[in-house]
């Protein structure tokens, strides 16, 4: 079979890391073509360019890890919807988009793929996709994560976030649950990325700028080291599709805290302590329990260890082939 792949999404992201977990896999019967383009990824021109790269390419089906649809196809297509995250946090231009133009295209898809049934309900619930046309299938956690025995050190102890700050991460929230919890006042809040002006200016007003740590870029080899070393990692969002921070603590051996709304609990199931993410008073008695409570602590992390084995990438890449060979 030939499949024509969307691979612009390559890279050092959420995507990026199941576009490679799934190649690394592909069945040996599929004879993979790739998209050639320096149509930006984002652009409003992808499903215009899409189709016209479906039409001159000689494939069977077309695929891809995200939410791009092409504007019109001679074959089947399979894209990957994994949050309807441009609904919520991003502007009027990105809803209005994402409404009538993504959408309407993407109830063509012989089969959409989506990450978690919070997301799947989403799609049936808010872009009226017919739920027969929904496949979901989980990410997995990269082995990297169990079997590392190093920890990083900040030569103090630390609480830790992985991501990005867009809104829906909710890190102002976390920041300020860090400020009021009743924790020893040598733990910092440590973060992935460079410094940004508005959580500066929030740790200087909260008096613990001296607490909060940017670590810059760490890479995938560094970032198994960095959550092992953690006291706890927060993730409490305000809306995921997935979640994989989760996952990677828990492989880890660090607890988490997290969210009890959208795809969170679905994800952490019982191996996280999971909190309101509207309550800083919430948050705050979260952090403090996991930075205080050794038998809770412990507890968690054991639950994580098993929760973890549930989420396989082997697993991810099989379903997801499945799906596009059938399609």
């Amino acid at each position: 079979m030939k499949v024509l792949i969307d691979s612009r999404w390559q890279g050092n992201t959420g995507i990026g890391r199941l576009y490679q977990e799934v190649m690394d896999r592909k069945p040996p019967e599929v004879l993979d073509k790739h998209i050639e383009s320096n149509v930006s990824l984002g652009s409003i021109f992808s499903p215009w360019m899409l189709a016209k790269s479906i039409r001159a390419a000689d494939a069977d089906v077309f695929y891809s890890p995200s939410f791009m649809p092409p504007l019109y196809a001679n074959i089947p297509f399979v894209i990957t919807i994994h949050d309807l995250m441009h609904l919520f946090y991003y502007s009027t231009f990105h809803r209005l988009y994402y409404k009538r133009v993504i959408a309407p295209l993407a109830k063509r898809a012989k089969k959409i793929i989506t990450v978690s049934h919070f997301s799947k309900q989403q799609l049936i619930s808010l872009l009226g996709i017919d739920e027969q046309r929904i496949t979901v299938i989980y990410n997995g956690v990269d082995d990297s994560f169990r079997f590392n025995k190093m920890a990083y050190s900040l030569n103090r102890p630390y609480v830790l976030y992985v991501g990005n700050r867009r809104k829906n991460k909710n890190v102002p929230a976390m920041l300020t649950a860090f400020a009021q919890a009743k924790i020893p006042q040598d733990v910092v809040f440590a973060l992935t990325g460079q410094p940004d002006e508005a959580l500066v200016q929030q740790a200087k007003q909260l008096g613990i700028q001296e607490r909060i740590k940017f670590l810059g870029f760490i890479s995938e080899e560094e970032l198994p080291k960095l959550y092992k070393g953690a006291l706890a990692t927060l993730y409490v969002s305000l809306m995921e599709g997935f979640g994989l921070p989760i996952l990677e603590s828990m492989a880890s051996g660090t607890p988490v805290l997290t969210a009890n709304t959208s795809s969170l609990p679905e994800i952490a199931g019982t191996a996280a302590l999971c909190v309101n993410p509207l309550s800083v008073p919430d948050i705050t008695q979260g952090i403090t329990r996991l930075v205080l409570d050794p038998e809770l602590r412990q507890q968690y992390i054991a639950a994580g260890e098993r929760r973890v084995l549930d989420f396989q990438w082997e697993q991810t890449a099989i379903q997801t082939w499945k799906t596009i060979i059938h399609a």
